[in-house]
């Protein structure tokens, strides 16, 4: 069995997020080195900018200690865990050159960090601001064994669906990539400054709109092979689905069936509400709906198993969100 794939039977936790603590020592001990890359002690964290940019929030503990994530995962009985990179540290802002070596770098750190625990899957990172390099980087990622790539909704104002993001979708088409797709930035606006708002609803709003764009030109119907997997259960996306379809009816000849995109989406379990769970399993069908924490974060959902457990599932799709789907997504190469 490849190291990145997971076994029938087994409790798969697709979505966690992780910081290369080696990474970090480097960059502040000054034996890596980015123009447009800072680091700074903020808040009693480090954090780091990029293109002069404000700074990241502090990096937790939960994201670099490799022993508290074990702990974590032997209590919540996870028999592996794919973690992708954090979003505030992507570099989407940096120049493309930059970029493509950040995610490089980045990439690496990821991939060793995750040897600290047997059970983890790493994702890797692309220059998402270069279209471009980041399909030469997902095909060599994808060669080189990983099964896919997180992403962000979008890169500055370059949205997803841009006709610049075809190189990239055919890549993912043809080597049949995970992309995990989640919310980056998501203060939209002043409304969302008040009341943690930015991660109770604006990265949702920024997730579902993203979607729409993908549904509307078509991007997971017309890309078939690329195994696209949102975070926080699809966002409104599942819930407002009807409103979509019946917008594409009025506009046929500017959007495309949304529903033939939907049907190629997969999403994952974090949603805390095991009655809109059971309504996600409903609308996205067998086997799309895969365990889901967003480790290590508050907003996350660090008791993972006990809202698929307490749904009113059959025993079938229970095994399949638990970790059967995982293994079948998981165990494909290109």
């Amino acid at each position: 069995m490849n190291k990145h794939t997971t076994a029938p039977g087994e409790a798969v936790d697709i979505h966690a997020h992780v910081v290369p603590a080696g990474l970090l020592a480097d960059l502040t001990a000054g034996r890596l080195r980015f123009p447009h890359v800072e680091t700074a002690t903020r808040e009693g964290g480090q954090a780091l900018s990029f293109n002069g940019g404000h700074p990241t929030r502090p990096v937790t503990p939960g994201l670099t200690d490799p022993a508290r994530r074990t702990a974590w995962l032997d209590a919540q009985r996870i028999d592996r865990q794919v973690v992708g990179g954090w979003l505030d540290i992507f570099g989407y802002q940096l120049p493309a050159d930059e970029g493509a070596d950040w995610a490089e770098a980045l990439t690496l750190g990821i991939v060793e960090h995750a040897k600290a625990d047997s059970r983890l899957i790493p994702l890797g990172t692309v220059a998402l601001q270069d279209p471009e390099r980041a399909a030469q980087a997902l095909k060599a990622q994808r060669a080189a064994g990983l099964p896919g790539i997180m992403i962000a909704t979008r890169a500055g104002e370059l949205e997803l669906d841009d006709p610049a993001f075809t190189p990239f979708w055919e890549v993912a088409d043809e080597t049949r990539a995970v992309v995990f797709l989640h919310p980056g930035f998501g203060a939209a606006s002043p409304r969302y400054h008040d009341f943690g708002l930015v991660n109770g609803l604006a990265r949702l709003e920024d997730t579902t709109v993203a979607l729409a764009r993908l549904l509307y030109t078509g991007i997971p119907d017309r890309f078939p092979g690329a195994r696209i997997l949102v975070a926080h259960g699809g966002a409104a996306l599942p819930y407002v689905l009807g409103r979509l379809v019946r917008n594409h009816l009025t506009n046929p000849d500017t959007t495309a069936d949304p529903l033939a995109s939907f049907a190629r989406l997969y999403f994952d379990s974090v949603l805390f509400d095991p009655a809109a769970l059971e309504f996600l399993v409903a609308k996205a069908g067998p086997g799309r709906v895969l365990l889901g924490s967003d480790y290590p974060f508050p907003i996350g959902d660090l008791s993972p198993r006990t809202v698929v457990e307490s749904a009113q599932l059959d025993p079938a799709e229970r095994g399949r969100i638990l970790g059967g789907s995982a293994a079948a997504l998981l165990g494909e190469q290109p």
